[in-house]
């Protein structure tokens, strides 16, 4: 079953890779690359991630990289049309980019003729390339507890959090306030991210800062939003110490817990739980809940 589940993400991620190198004349939109492959536009671009070692638009910026140095060596296209079709709208950046990649301005590239255009590349896939996609290998056990739940409906009072999600504990601070100045009863509180932080600007970022309420909890306030939760299977990662490792904890839940589940991501989005609070509780012994909802992968 572990096995299936890492094969079918495998399948899918390099179905992904072939429509970049089939697109690179053209704006890459990840979220496409996930309906193409069928995959949620939530996750896909942390398991590709895990998988091949780069988000998409590293591997395209490489891979666009690569074919402007082989055109540099092998023709006599103007550089800036390369430039250009390499995506670079100035020639300086251009040659800033060529310069950090190959040590080489691109004129002095293309009198090196032997040059190697292959740039480093953790999953072997390279411009002109038609070899097999090395995956990742997982970077083994996980220190932290992850358990599968059968998770109730929940019910939560937000506000809505538009930008980083790292300053999503400003918009924590505005909803205590509410909270305190209406008497409003609160469990747990809960942060739930709807867009995927590399493919979408940060100033457009969709998240809700929320406290878990009674089912039975409404609000007229026009500024709160009733979120309800829906109930199921989910992964639950918990991670204990400082919010700054969240991050960490997010991707190796991908990279390392998800590919050897036997289990696969369905649409709703992620959310952490805070089972405690930093405003009584030392930053060493915050206890965060990651939940993906998750299902069975099907086998034949």
């Amino acid at each position: 079953m572990r096995h299936t589940t890492r094969i079918d993400h495998e399948q899918r991620i390099e179905e992904a890779i072939w429509l970049i190198m089939q697109r690179l004349d053209e704006t890459v939109d990840a979220r496409e690359l996930a309906d193409r492959v069928s995959m949620s536009r939530f996750h896909f671009h942390r398991v590709f991630q895990a998988l091949t070692g780069e988000t998409v638009g590293e591997m395209l910026r490489r891979l666009r990289l690569e074919r402007a140095a082989h055109l540099l060596i092998s023709t006599r296209a103007p550089i800036t049309q390369i430039a250009l079709d390499a995506g670079y709208a100035t020639h300086e950046a251009f040659i800033r980019a060529i310069r950090a990649a190959f040590a080489c301005t691109p004129s002095g590239l293309r009198r090196h003729v032997q040059y190697r255009v292959a740039l480093p590349s953790p999953n072997g896939v390279h411009w002109g390339s038609e070899g097999v996609v090395r995956f990742m290998k997982p970077e083994g056990a996980t220190r932290m507890t992850t358990e599968l739940r059968s998770v109730p409906p929940m019910r939560a009072a937000c506000l809505a959090h538009r930008g980083p999600y790292f300053m999503i504990g400003q918009t924590f601070g505005k909803l205590g306030a509410w909270m305190a100045c209406t008497g409003t009863e609160a469990g747990q509180g809960i942060a739930l991210y709807y867009d995927d932080p590399e493919t979408t600007p940060p100033g457009e970022l969709r998240s809700d800062a929320g406290m878990l309420v009674s089912d039975t909890f409404t609000s007229d306030d026009p500024d709160i939003t009733i979120v309800d939760i829906p109930g199921g299977l989910t992964a639950v990662y918990t991670h204990v110490g400082p919010y700054s490792g969240l991050q960490a904890a997010w991707n190796d839940l991908f990279s390392n817990w998800l590919p050897a589940s036997g289990y696969t991501l369905i649409s709703e989005p992620g959310y952490e739980l805070y089972i405690n609070s930093m405003g009584n509780t030392p930053e060493t012994e915050l206890v965060t809940e990651i939940h993906l909802p998750v299902r069975k992968v099907e086998t034949a």
